[in-house]
């Protein structure tokens, strides 16, 4: 809506109450209170998302920034619209199980206002051991950035508020990014969650895979979040390396999931989104796949989520499985069950090489090589596709990576053709953090590679009948600031009781529950 003041602009308000007010969400406390109604906007700030999911869309405003003097202008602040105040105690209250939205618009040291997007904001959520999750936030072009924000009512209570600039004016998406990296907390508020007194606790469906099913990529109603209704506070490792704190029989709460909580190793903290995943059990599991080929095509996280699935989930205990292989493995409690499982690395043709991506299918001989495991002992039942780790560090531009990912759309349509019963699941890539986000494979650039991607699979895929799309992106997003669970770029290596960076033992359940949804994609 309009605000009643019309001449009211941000850069007023720096006049009026101090630049310092930016920093911290200190502005919280200072600006007029007319101007933190919740819903609110400047005048003159877009009040209407544009649909971010069009490869040209981006390639356009990448191709406009720096065409006009407001485009120059390299964010150094931020302020954050349609907050209400603060309570005394510097707290925030805002009602559970209602969509929240909230307005960052970028500004220069001199207090200029960035007229462009392509600033790549950070959002965290977080309620101690219980929740955590990326509020998606929507770059509207013209400086100012969507941001929702819902908690569910049965995880009312006290939270952060994290938003971190990470990079600006579109150059995470750079080649070498490295020099531009800012990484600067922008804000962190303390926000009170409140449920109504006569809520019903809240249920999710259970998901089948018509919940994965989308004809566009990522689907629009996908916004997830790790949430833990029940842990042992005294966990410790065990001796080799894994986190085996729960009861084996302990049941998921029926909110957030269905199955053994325990097979997943984190302690109690579950993942779920628009639905509740299913925890799937060794016999049910092998139940579906028996009989089955499932072929997995992108890069090395790949390796740990099949190694995962056989070791975790069907019984099998390997220590590693190489980049290329094709192998049958039978159900050690039940020899009669065989599932036959091929996996080739995409990060390049020669397994020992990195860094090619999707760029390995303008390879002739891999092309081929393709073909013919695909079709080795007749067509899969289920195709697992995903890159962008390594084409971050290879494809100069945007548009190079747009011209890769159509050809390898088309690639992947003539493969397995318009009849094909397969079904199809595309996984965008990991969120990237830690040393990485300063690489050519940053988190800024893997979430605009998975939309580019995502859609033009979805063009050439999306009339399939099994075409799926999971978000891994989300899944691992809120996990990617440390080194608690991953390496920067893996999140699934297995466990281990020696040193992993500054401790010893790591989380590896997030690609665990990945495994669970890939199953749901596969068997529901």
């Amino acid at each position: 809506m309009d605000h009643p003041r019309k001449n009211f602009t941000p850069a007023a308000a720096f006049a009026a109450f101090g630049f310092a007010c930016v920093s911290l969400g200190l502005y919280v406390a200072l600006l007029p209170p007319e101007y933190l109604d919740r819903g609110s906007l400047p005048a003159g700030l877009w009040a209407r998302a544009p649909d971010l999911s069009s490869a040209e869309i981006l390639l356009r405003r990448v191709a406009e920034n720096g065409t006009q003097g407001c485009h120059n202008v390299s964010t150094a602040a931020a302020v954050l619209f349609g907050i209400p105040r603060a309570e005394d105690g510097g707290e925030i209250t805002l009602a559970a199980d209602e969509v929240h939205k909230f307005w960052i618009v970028s500004y220069a040291a001199d207090g200029s206002r960035r007229c462009s997007g392509g600033d790549f904001y950070e959002t965290d959520i977080s309620a101690g051991p219980t929740w955590k999750s990326r509020p998606p936030v929507t770059d509207l072009g013209d400086g100012s950035y969507l941001v929702e924000l819902k908690v569910n009512g049965d995880f009312a209570g006290s939270y952060n508020f994290t938003v971190s600039l990470v990079y600006t004016n579109f150059h995470g998406l750079d080649h070498l990014p490295g020099k531009w990296a800012f990484k600067k907390e922008m804000f962190r508020l303390l926000i009170n969650f409140t449920a109504g007194s006569r809520r019903r606790k809240h249920q999710l469906h259970t998901c089948a895979a018509s919940d994965l099913r989308s004809t566009t990529s990522p689907p629009s109603q996908w916004q997830g979040r790790w949430s833990r209704t029940k842990f042992n506070s005294s966990c410790q490792l065990d001796k080799n390396g894994r986190y085996l704190c729960l009861d084996p029989a302990e049941q998921c709460d029926e909110s957030q999931c269905s199955g053994a909580i325990n097979s997943l190793e984190s302690n109690g903290w579950v993942y779920s989104a628009h639905c509740k995943f299913r925890i799937w059990n060794s016999a049910e599991a092998w139940q579906c796949l028996d009989g089955k080929k499932l072929f997995f095509w992108g890069d090395s996280n790949h390796q740990d989520t099949v190694r995962n699935l056989l070791n975790f989930v069907l019984g099998h205990q390997l220590k590693f499985v190489d980049r290329i292989f094709v192998a049958n493995f039978t159900n050690p409690a039940n020899p009669s069950q065989v599932v036959r499982l091929a996996s080739i690395f995409n990060g390049h043709p020669d397994p020992h090489h990195n860094f090619l991506g999707l760029g390995s299918l303008y390879v002739p001989q891999y092309r081929d090589f393709v073909r013919s495991v695909v079709r080795q002992g007749g067509m899969p039942d289920a195709v697992i596709l995903n890159s962008g780790i390594h084409d971050g560090m290879n494809w100069k531009t945007m548009a190079e990576f747009l011209e890769a990912a159509r050809n390898a759309s088309v690639f992947w349509k003539d493969l397995l053709g318009d009849e094909s019963k397969a079904r199809v699941v595309f996984r965008s890539t990991v969120a990237t953090g830690l040393g990485f986000r300063d690489l050519g494979s940053n988190p800024h650039k893997m979430e605009a590679f998975n939309s580019i991607l995502g859609e033009e699979l979805a063009k050439e895929l999306g009339g399939l009948e099994h075409f799926m799309f999971v978000d891994d992106y989300d899944i691992t997003f809120p996990w990617h600031y440390d080194f608690c669970c991953s390496d920067g770029a893996h999140f699934g290596q297995p466990p281990a009781l020696k040193y992993w960076f500054d401790r010893i033992g790591h989380f590896y359940f997030v690609d665990l529950m990945l495994v669970h949804i890939l199953l749901t994609a596969i068997c529901s």
